[in-house]
């Protein structure tokens, strides 16, 4: 079972005839955003074409609230042809992008001087888990709309890709057919050139840090730090945007882009995901609350503990609160007051780390434990004495946080 994306234009068109003389099961989607006054014409002959030969099909009608149509319009579309492969369990997508779609988006990203992956458009390519397929990528416009004239295969034109009002539609009418073969052969090159830099790049991070192609001159480190952003983020950076992260990253620091977090610390490069913050603090009323916690051991006898992992507390303590960091955090220590932002510069953790460390603030409001440093002065024995283990999400009843405790830094 395929699922087949079709607007109702000629491309489309043609790619679900084609799917469907060769044979296998069909699932269709159709997205009318109702925008144009041709909208509900361009459905009826997708309805028309699936109810003649029996094929199934979904229509979404998703609603405009503002801001960049093309980008909005996109992601609605793709959305919607994911979920509709998950319900139906299909794991192939099929899309009728077509020659002159794959020239206008290579001189799109030229133009923009955009680092991609793949310059034009790949044949395969994924989206979630799913796999999304371009059949047509060696026909034309004119090819199809021709196969479509001679096969009796009735089709809508989309009126907006008349005119210049999208930058593709303007790349597109100014595209001379001499220039076709030669932007062909030209993306073929870069192609190539690309892969051959992606296994150079695979092979410097095998073996260098990733703070060393800061060291490198600025074409190749610039390029190789998008590289390396590009593996973990599946985004690129402009040209604009990755001198200046160079730039930035040529000493300890924490930096933005696209909403990422990006901090250098020493030799290492750390990433946080857009949106990231701590979770809120977890309550513990209860001796038998903070046992049932997964991160805590009820019996800290054994060698299985160590010191620094030992917590004692009495009823007095309670309710205790596991929470993040704050600023100006202190902890009465054996030998004196300690403050955590001082333990942290100490041990050289990472600011972003930092940032995912929790401690254990008691009825008092006292800081009674922190993670690789221990609890404080009062609470080393005299009461239940618990063991923190490391690495282990906190769990309260039906509350989950991920509550990391870390000796060492990320």
């Amino acid at each position: 079972m395929k699922l087949i994306a079709c607007s109702g234009g000629p491309d489309s068109m043609a790619l679900l005839d084609m799917e469907r003389k060769t044979g296998g099961g069909l699932f269709v989607c159709h997205v009318n955003y109702r925008k144009r006054p041709t909208a509900d014409r361009d459905e009826a002959i997708v309805r028309q074409y699936c109810e003649t030969h029996g094929l199934l099909l979904a229509v979404l009608y998703p609603h405009y609230e503002g801001g960049n149509f093309q980008a909005w319009a996109r992601d609605v579309r793709y959305d919607f042809f994911c979920r509709q492969a998950h319900l139906q369990g299909i794991g192939k997508i099929l899309v009728a992008h077509q020659q002159d779609d794959l020239l206008e988006t290579y001189v799109f990203q030229r133009e923009r001087h955009m680092r991609c992956d793949w310059y034009g458009l790949r044949y395969r390519s994924r989206r979630q888990d799913l796999v999304i397929e371009r059949p047509l990528l060696g026909w034309t416009k004119a090819g199809l709309e021709a196969y479509c004239q001679e096969n009796g295969v009735a089709f809508g034109v989309d009126e907006s890709n008349l005119g210049d009002d999208y930058t593709r539609n303007r790349i597109r009418h100014g595209m001379q057919e001499r220039d076709k073969a030669r932007l062909l052969t030209e993306i073929s090159r870069m192609n190539r050139e690309q892969i051959r830099f992606r296994k150079q790049a695979t092979r410097f991070f095998d073996s260098h840090a990733a703070t060393e192609l800061l060291d490198l001159p600025r074409p190749t480190g610039e390029r190789l730090l998008d590289a390396w952003i590009a593996e973990r983020t599946g985004q690129h950076l402009s040209a604009r945007q990755c001198s200046q992260l160079f730039a930035d990253l040529q000493k300890d620091c924490v930096t933005e882009f696209g909403g990422w977090k990006l901090e250098r610390h020493g030799r290492d490069l750390l990433l946080a995901e857009p949106g990231w913050k701590p979770d809120q603090a977890v309550t513990v009323r209860t001796m038998e609350e903070l046992a049932d916690l997964s991160v805590v051991d009820g019996s800290a006898s054994g060698e299985t503990c160590e010191p620094v992992q030992r917590l004692s507390v009495t009823e007095a303590d309670f309710p205790l609160m596991i929470r993040p960091v704050k600023p100006g955090d202190v902890i009465h220590m054996r030998f004196g007051k300690k403050k955590l932002s001082r333990f942290f510069i100490d041990r050289h953790i990472s600011r972003l780390a930092r940032g995912q460390w929790y401690v254990v603030e008691n009825a008092a409001g006292a800081v009674i434990y922190v993670p690789g440093l221990g609890c404080d002065r009062d609470h080393f024995a005299g009461g239940h004495t618990f063991c923190f283990r490391q690495f282990s999400p906190v769990a309260v009843h039906d509350k989950i946080k991920t509550v990391t405790f870390k000796e060492n830094q990320l």
